[in-house]
């Protein structure tokens, strides 16, 4: 077996076989979805700790709980 293949085979079988094109295409898709809500997530932990920031600084309070 070769131990350092060409850097170019996964790339030539995603463009010849069109089965693991499929494949590959699909798994590429879920990742990018995951990626996607795992950001989403983030952004809304970010905000709900800025809102309670802002009611802390502005009010004195320690603002809405996390959920």
């Amino acid at each position: 077996m070769n131990p350092h293949p060409h850097p170019l085979a996964e790339l030539v079988r995603i463009e010849s076989d069109p089965a693991y094109r499929n494949l590959f295409c699909a798994e590429l898709d879920a990742a990018v979805q995951d990626r996607f809500a795992n950001r989403a997530t983030v952004v809304a932990e970010v905000q709900a700790a800025a809102a309670r920031l802002r009611a802390l600084i502005l009010h004195g309070e320690p603002g809405p709980p996390s959920t």
